[in-house]
């Protein structure tokens, strides 16, 4: 069935696949080539003495050609043939950054530049009494857009200009360390602008009790609630508040919105919380109360814990959750406890109102139970909870029906001297995970979780397993190969999309090999040998001795061009293959890529262009580039010249999922691709899909430093560009713990522009599971 899955998708694509490549052995020429540039005004006048900057338009290219235009506004660059970014400077001008500087192969290419006369802003920073205010930093943006122009500094005399601003709407902003932030809307060009910073203002809170009096502690919190006020930047002796006379005093605080949160607490184990806003204003100081006068208590509110089934929970503790009515984060919250009886009975002493939620906590081993609305009155009626997930709870032991205190599960210790272990699952199906135990065979179990329950698993009684012995050769089946790792993996893990991790073992000399504690059941000998070749041998269980012979590589080369005979450098090209063999490669400055793929497989080659090369102050832009992938097979020791060029398409797909990129991946397919069987299948599925434009997750600021953004920062939003029309699949694949989530959604394209795809995660949102 796995490989009848590969045959499907290959007549699937086969009718999709844009462009095909073609078979060449187009080689592009070395030299430089002439690139004329030509700026313009509105009105079409020569613009003279302009600073051009050609960078290559793969990110991290260091291909950098400069120049300045003469009288008629003209300038040659000499470059390499390819994709480049330019960006056009010059005083009393907006600078222009242009995505779209291509030079062919085929001669010169030109390019037309109009360049938009410039409004400059300039004024003086100064306090309120008109003094100046030396190295204030000042940013101007459009409004409620991205920076259009680099931070400047204002100078001694408290003076600054901002050159090349376009016509329009701006944003200035003013800062600097114990000062107010000032931010101004204003249109440019604009007069000379007077920009006012104040001082550092200060906040006076008082916390009183129901009652009306001062309680002790004051607030516990304070965050400002303005996106361009960090409190990051605050020192500690800054948000270090000084007490007096009931009240405590947050002193040099730039002016703003703030959040002030106070506590009140009737009983330990029982606490009320109010957050209220606070506006303080530069200079001076502002006042506040956060009382809870008037707030009567509710309580007590008594319940009686049971199951679903009716049955008494006759253990844990009951905690009470409510409020939050007002804006987030503002207003009226809190939290009671009480403790279980036998019978299931709690009684929670200090309620300021009907709780909204009530969680209760389980024995060791399982998640916490909750209970929802609409609850009872809350004079002692049954209370049904339910658990928030389910878990699986099993134990790992030697043969001899001892415990093993130390072993892993996917990788992760329970660290649990009785070899106990618990899975958590949040879908009703099938999980399966690996134990390891050093000197015996790594145990595969799978068992039924079901959603909401905790079930037993029965033990894990750990095997010695086998010892496999077995010989590396090379093509030619008498050379043994040295020095070569062999891995072992499970049938489920062959593509690598599990938390699961081989077994290995080294080659001597001669190519011999042994690994020990195999366990007995179906497995995967893999070698992929960069100088020989591949190898996928099907283990079978009661197998102990191999002959593993390698199949020479194929040769892949060719060129990668935008369609219109200019070269495509920095464009990866990511080859996957049965068996779970990967390759990966990059064209060159000149458009060209040679690598070595395995033969004799099938094989997706998925080629994908580097985000484009623009400096700060400019946002990140999407990649210039889209690809579909291509499926191939090539002879073992051949060699196959293949062409890429980018999909031309007239829509674009995004596929927005209420999750992370941590775990969330989407892929499509053109047609109509039904689900897939198994896993093995899934695996195919994704192994043909094509990817989304590559977002970069590294972004880099103003004075050149580069930060790295991880993946559970990133939303999973996936934007696939330039499709031709037609009927496509989209899957989405939520990656959970021991089991895989897959949506679905068939989508037909038929008209330009962008279609957005909303969904939910799969692993929360009705998608299938399947069992890795």
């Amino acid at each position: 069935m796995r490989w009848s899955w590969v045959g499907l998708l290959a007549v699937v694509l086969a009718c999709a696949e844009a462009p095909r490549p073609v078979q060449t052995k187009t080689r592009w020429p070395v030299e430089e080539v002439a690139f004329t540039v030509r700026t313009v005004d509105p009105a079409g006048q020569p613009v003279p003495g302009v600073a051009l900057v050609a960078r290559g338009a793969d990110r991290g290219s260091l291909v950098i050609r400069s120049g300045t235009t003469d009288a008629t506004g003209t300038a040659r660059l000499q470059v390499m043939p390819g994709w480049y970014v330019l960006q056009a400077e010059a005083a009393g001008f907006v600078s222009v950054t242009r995505t779209d500087a291509r030079v062919p192969v085929t001669g010169k290419a030109r390019l037309d530049v109009t360049l938009e006369r410039a409004a400059p802003i300039a004024g003086r920073v100064v306090d309120a009494g008109g003094k100046p205010i030396a190295w204030a930093t000042l940013r101007l943006s459009r409004s409620n857009e991205t920076v259009s122009a680099p931070k400047t500094v204002s100078d001694a005399e408290g003076r600054f200009r901002f050159d090349g601003v376009p016509a329009g709407r701006v944003m200035l902003q003013a800062e600097k360390y114990k000062w107010s932030p000032t931010r101004l809307e204003l249109v440019a060009p604009a007069p000379e602008l007077v920009v006012v910073m104040g001082g550092l203002g200060s906040l006076r809170v008082q916390v009183r009790g129901p009652d009306g009096q001062p309680l002790p502690g004051g607030p516990f919190s304070i965050s400002s609630m303005d996106d361009f006020v960090s409190m990051d930047d605050m020192s500690p002796d800054e948000l270090s508040p000084e007490e007096a006379q009931d009240t405590t005093v947050f002193q040099q605080l730039p002016s703003g919105r703030y959040s002030i949160s106070g506590r009140y607490t009737p009983v330990p184990g029982c606490e009320w919380t109010r957050s209220i806003a606070v506006q303080v204003l530069p200079g001076q100081q502002a006042e506040a109360t956060v009382s809870f006068e008037g707030l009567h208590d509710a309580g007590p509110w008594r319940g009686r814990a049971v199951d679903a089934n009716g049955k008494a929970l006759d253990h844990g503790t009951v905690t009470a959750w409510g409020g939050h009515e007002e804006p987030p984060g503002l207003g009226l919250s809190g939290w009671c406890k009480g403790v279980v009886g036998q019978d299931g009975s709690f009684t929670l002493p200090h309620v300021f109102k009907a709780p909204r939620v009530l969680t209760l906590g389980a024995p060791e081993g399982a998640q916490d139970w909750e209970a929802r609305g609409p609850l009872p009155s809350g004079t002692g009626e049954a209370v049904v909870f339910r658990r928030v997930s389910g878990s699986l709870k099993g134990r790992v032991v030697r043969p001899d029906g001892q415990p093993v205190g130390f072993f892993e599960v996917n990788g992760h210790s329970p660290n649990n001297p009785r070899g106990e272990y618990v899975r958590y699952v949040d879908l009703t199906h099938t999980y399966q995970w690996v134990i390891d135990v050093l000197g015996f065979a790594p145990a595969l179990v799978r068992a039924q979780g079901r959603e909401g329950e905790v079930l037993q698993v029965p033990d894990v009684v750990l095997e010695e397993g086998r010892t496999v012995q077995g010989r590396v050769f090379a093509r030619n089946g008498r050379t043994g190969v040295p020095h070569q790792e062999v891995e072992l993996v499970e049938e489920f893990d062959l593509d690598g999309h599990g938390p699961y991790r081989s077994q290995g073992a080294m080659t001597d000399a001669e190519g011999r090999f042994e690994l020990k504690h195999v366990p007995g059941r179906l497995q995967f000998l893999r070698v992929d040998s960069k100088e020989h070749g591949t190898v996928l041998h099907a283990l079978e269980p009661n197998e102990t001795a191999v002959r593993l012979r390698l199949v020479p590589h194929a040769e892949l080369h060719g060129s990668v061009t935008d369609g219109a005979r200019v070269p495509l450098a920095g464009v990866s090209l990511n080859v996957r293959c049965e068996g779970g063999f990967t390759v990966s490669s990059r064209s060159d400055g000149a458009g060209l890529y040679s690598m070595n793929i395995p033969g004799d497989r099938e094989c997706f080659v998925h080629p994908e262009g580097s985000p484009l090369n623009i400096r700060p102050p400019f946002p990140p832009q999407p990649p210039p580039v889209s690809f579909s992938s291509t499926r191939l097979r090539v002879s073992s020791g051949s060699r196959q010249s293949l062409d890429f060029e980018p999909r031309q398409g007239p829509v674009s797909l995004e596929v927005r999922v209420e999750a992370s990129r941590e775990f969330v991946t989407a892929f499509v397919l053109p047609g109509d691709v039904p689900w897939p069987r198994s896993p093995e299948a899934l695996d195919d599925v994704m192994r043909a899909g094509f990817g989304s434009d590559p977002m970069p997750s590294t972004w880099e600021s103003e004075d050149g430093h580069e930060s790295f953004v991880p993946d559970f920062m990133l939303g999973a939003d996936f934007r696939f560009s330039h499709l031709p029309l037609g009927h496509y699949t989209v899957f989405i694949r939520d990656q959970m713990d021991g089991a895989d989530a897959i949506l679905r959604i068939p989508v037909e394209l038929t008209g330009t522009g962008v279609h957005v795809i909303q969904s939910a995660r799969p692993g929360r949102g009705g998608g299938r599971p399947f069992m890795r």
